[in-house]
């Protein structure tokens, strides 16, 4: 496993292609990505939840009684079914907030244009800014899971782009 990442490490190319295809699959299914993400986590929370289960119950035929391990497996395959259950209601709750958060900062910034406009200060940067952030507030408020997965989308898009460019600069 150490061998496959350090391979992984050293090919910018690889790593861009990966940044690139999981950008596009955000983009292009943001929905199903989402979903995906969220069985994923479950899976790999409920698998480690059944190896202490398992751990716990070896100790139990060795010392007849239950080890610290089963309860903390039994925790874990609890914690993947109410991920398995609250996951995209709370992730689209803390979208409509984190969009709800950027608006506020959004109109804040546009009544520092105001200000910025009464003392003759140039204020066209800062009122682009603002305007930017009130319509990026409104699209996560209302469009709250393909919101947020086209900005990861967008994120992995351009981090690919970066590898891409980075591995060009570096070879010349």
């Amino acid at each position: 496993m150490q061998r496959r990442w350090q391979t992984f490490q050293r090919y910018p190319l690889l790593r861009a292609t990966l940044y690139l295809l999981t950008g596009l699959l955000a983009l292009l299914y943001p929905q199903q990505l989402t979903q995906w993400l969220i069985y994923l986590i479950a899976i790999y929370v409920a698998f480690f939840g059944m190896i202490n289960i398992l751990s716990g119950l070896r100790e139990k035929s060795r010392s007849n009684q239950f080890g610290f391990e089963m309860y903390v497996g039994l925790f874990l395959v609890v914690i993947a079914l109410l991920i398995l259950a609250l996951a995209k209601p709370l992730l689209t709750l803390a979208t409509i907030f984190l969009g709800i958060f950027i608006l506020i900062n959004g109109f804040l910034r546009l009544s520092q244009v105001f200000e910025l406009k009464k003392m003759n200060q140039p204020f066209l940067p800062l009122l682009f800014y603002s305007v930017i952030l009130i319509i990026a507030g409104f699209i996560l408020m209302f469009n709250a899971i393909t919101s947020i997965m086209t900005l990861v989308g967008s994120v992995f898009i351009f981090m690919g782009l970066s590898e891409i460019i980075r591995s060009f600069s570096l070879r010349k």
